[in-house]
């Protein structure tokens, strides 16, 4: 039958109103303990380790989730939370055996409104996404902002998490959480003002990226006491999220020129990843000039390009990248890793950026039978290049 949405069948029982739940992380990843080995000795440049990963995702464009605006969040937030388990569920059972190097996770999402209502402002849910309306439109409004633990959807967001990965633990299948970067959170609450506000008002600018940036700290630390809660299982979480790492979009950073960014946003973002202790960076291809200054912050684990439409492939930017910026890439653990959105044909034919820079190509198939061809000839790229090297 279809609820809300999404196809939703039946299994044994557990859950709320018949939910699937997830099985054990090894029935869908098999191989589990040898990917995990892989992505650690990825990341930490251990001896023999690959030069590159690839992560698959079949059907994700053509199975969809769940439709927000038919939920009742103020009073009926399981209905949703079991929905969105039950679309996760199917994507995983999807991607069953993919013998990629993509560890199963659950990654909850509401659309963008939750990234600032915790602060202020009241969500609107569309059919795929949500959006809270800006709520310093007036300067002397930032005065007003309090970071509320009685906030109605600061409470509500912990609330969800805190349900999540209680239903998801049991299955050692990872919890996923990222956040707006202090300058897209100070976007949300103020507003395409901002732009003007860069060359009018740079103190009141300063005043909202600090309170941004407190905001998005205090938020995340919420979430990542409920996440690594002592009775959560996070046998693999390391790789997804942590108490040490903040995973952040930088989207707004598309549309401002690097000086803007390496004075207004730059100071803050490196603030948050010292905090934190390790940094992941999401990002568009429509903002490639930016890319070098994300670069520039230390403690950057990871650069997330995804693709935009009408925009030059983020391969494409990457290679451009590399050529133009030799000194900011290389192979040392310092480095940042570089995720890029990639056709499978695409992650085959860049592959030696990864002789350059680590490199993650991210590849989204139509079918699971497309996803695990693109991994067996990645793969067979990799033993080209790695007998070319003995």
């Amino acid at each position: 039958m279809t609820v809300r949405g999404i196809n939703l069948s039946t299994n044994s029982g557990h859950g709320k109103r018949g939910v699937q739940m997830f099985r054990d992380i090894s029935y869908y990843k098999p191989d589990i303990k040898a990917c995990a080995r892989r992505v650690n000795g990825f990341f930490s440049m251990a001896s023999g380790a690959p030069q590159a990963l690839i992560y698959t995702f079949p059907s994700v464009l053509t199975l969809r989730g769940p439709i927000l605006n038919q939920y009742n969040f103020e009073h009926d937030m399981e209905s949703y939370l079991d929905d969105y388990l039950e679309y996760q569920a199917q994507l995983t059972e999807i991607r069953r055996g993919i013998e990629d190097d993509w560890i199963p996770s659950v990654v909850p999402y509401m659309g963008i409104g939750e990234f600032s209502a915790f602060v202020a402002g009241e969500i609107e849910f569309g059919e795929d996404t949500s959006w809270a309306a800006p709520v310093v439109t007036e300067k002397s409004e930032l005065d007003e902002l309090r970071l509320d633990p009685n906030n109605k959807w600061f409470t509500r967001l912990n609330t969800a998490t805190r349900y999540l990965v209680r239903k998801i633990s049991p299955y050692r299948i990872p919890y996923g959480r990222g956040y707006y970067s202090p300058l897209d959170l100070a976007w949300a609450l103020r507003g395409e003002s901002i732009y003007m506000d860069f060359y009018e008002d740079p103190q009141f600018v300063h005043d909202l990226m600090e309170l941004a940036l407190r905001a998005t700290e205090w938020f995340a630390r919420a979430q990542a006491s409920e996440i690594f809660a002592p009775d959560v299982v996070h046998e693999y979480s390391a790789w997804h999220c942590g108490p040490n790492r903040i995973a952040i979009s930088e989207d707004i950073s598309s549309l401002i020129s690097p000086n803007h960014y390496s004075q207004y946003a730059a100071p803050y973002t490196q603030k948050l990843f010292d905090s934190f202790g390790i940094g992941e960076v999401h990002c568009h291809s429509a903002g490639p000039h930016v890319v070098p200054e994300f670069l520039k912050l230390t403690n950057v684990r990871q650069i997330q390009i995804v693709a935009d439409p009408n925009t030059r492939r983020p391969v494409e930017i990457l290679a451009d990248l590399v050529d133009s910026n030799p000194e900011l890439f290389g192979r040392s653990s310092d480095i940042a890793v570089i995720q890029v959105d990639a056709s499978p044909e695409e992650a085959v034919q860049y592959y030696d950026l990864s002789r350059r820079t680590r490199v993650v190509f991210s590849v989204v198939t139509e079918t699971a039978e497309e996803a695990q061809h693109a991994v067996q000839i990645f793969r067979a790229r990799q033993k080209q290049r790695r007998n070319l090297l003995l």
